[in-house]
């Protein structure tokens, strides 16, 4: 089973509800705001995807099977954009 965690060659700050995330050192940059904000704090801790799941279904107050696959497929936006990485 591999493991999320933000890709260590990405920069990332939060100001209030929105995370301004980019890979590093070329960019681009990208505004997290929303429900890509709350996917971006459930990755940050690290864990496997079912993880992450359960901490925006907790977040969002809905059931993991009714987020997961929506979670899923945002999570390898990340990763296609070089901003998570599976360990």
């Amino acid at each position: 089973m591999s493991v999320l965690r933000v890709h260590p060659d990405a920069a990332w700050l939060e100001d209030d509800d929105v995370v301004y995330a980019a890979p590093l050192p070329d960019g681009p940059p990208v505004v997290l705001d929303g429900p890509g904000a709350v996917v971006w704090r459930a990755v940050v801790p690290g864990g496997s995807l079912e993880d992450v799941v359960a901490r925006v279904a907790a977040e969002v107050g809905a059931s993991a099977e009714v987020v997961a696959a929506d979670v899923a497929t945002f999570v390898d936006q990340l990763v296609a954009g070089g901003l998570v990485a599976h360990e």
